[in-house]
């Protein structure tokens, strides 16, 4: 039986200076939908603004040939309250309790707004995936440069998902570091010969290239492929090790940066926090998938 998946998202491919994952990851779900039943996709402000982010999931919806699946306008930035995706979220948990897989890619404003709605919305839910969060304190940045986006984005929303009693994968932004997709990669795309994998490939091309000239990130052959990262967890979870359960907080201070510790309080609730993962593999089954759409006729 497929699983029951709802994806988080603030994807922004083609805007200028703006990261290409989340559609990676989108379409990746979007080709496979015998093991995926996407019930819809929630757009949140974040790497674009969520006008933006809505117009763009819509459109890769179009581009899978995934008609069937549901788009839904969300919270524009922190603290923002109420949206069509913050009430979705709410009513499609609270219609399949302990059904609900929620992939959530982006700022997590979506998830407080439902939440909020419904304040056993986290206890109904199957589990949450999230990419968030980061351990390292030195990870080669800019002074004031946040070490994770997606939690720096909306710290309050980051706090309520670690301390909710709910079953929580997080993908952090030490695991994903791990994984790079390089010229490799992207010709691979090209090669697949399919309308999505060249729509895609002309797009990762001019992030891949920015990257290789960012003067301050640590990385300088490829682009880190975050969102893919936390989208193959949920496929192909043997792909990674070292996966510890423990409480997590955000580490406290004046400025919040996306940085995560452990919470050894009585009352934390446990996250899964994978360690590592075999970053060949990840990229292999990326694009393994995307060999499922199909080619021009």
């Amino acid at each position: 039986m497929a699983e029951k998946i709802i994806i988080d998202t603030d994807p922004a491919v083609g805007v200028p200076l703006r990261d290409v994952d989340d559609a990676l990851a989108i379409l990746y779900l979007l080709a496979l939908p015998d093991e995926f039943e996407v019930l819809g996709i929630t757009a949140v402000g974040g790497n674009a603004p969520v006008p933006s982010a809505y117009a763009k999931a819509r459109g890769l919806v179009g581009l899978a040939r995934r008609g069937d699946v549901p788009v839904y306008k969300g919270a524009a930035k922190a603290g923002c309250e109420g949206s069509a995706a913050g009430s979705f979220l709410a009513r499609a948990v609270d219609e399949r309790p302990g059904e609900v897989t929620v992939l959530a890619i982006g700022p997590l404003s979506n998830l407080r707004q439902a939440s909020l709605l419904d304040p056993e919305f986290y206890s109904k839910v199957k589990r949450v995936v999230a990419m968030g969060g980061a351990l390292a304190r030195e990870v080669n940045l800019p002074l004031l440069f946040p070490l994770e986006f997606n939690f720096f984005k909306d710290p309050d929303a980051a706090e309520g998902l670690l301390a909710a009693p709910c079953e929580k994968v997080i993908i952090t932004g030490d695991l994903c570091r791990q994984a790079l997709f390089t010229r490799r990669e992207l010709e691979a795309l090209f090669g697949l010969g399919s309308a999505v994998g060249t729509w895609l490939a002309y797009r990762v091309r001019p992030w891949l290239r920015l990257n290789q000239l960012f003067p301050f990130v640590p990385w300088k052959e490829g682009f880190v492929p975050w969102d893919v990262v936390a989208a193959v967890y949920l496929r192909r979870p043997g792909l990674f090790a070292d996966i510890e359960t423990k409480g997590m907080r955000l580490r406290p201070g004046r400025l919040r940066t996306g940085a995560i510790e452990p919470d050894a309080s009585r009352d934390a609730m446990p996250a899964t926090l994978p360690a590592r993962q075999d970053a060949d593999a990840m990229l292999s089954e990326f694009l393994e998938v995307m060999v499922r759409y199909p080619l021009p006729t």
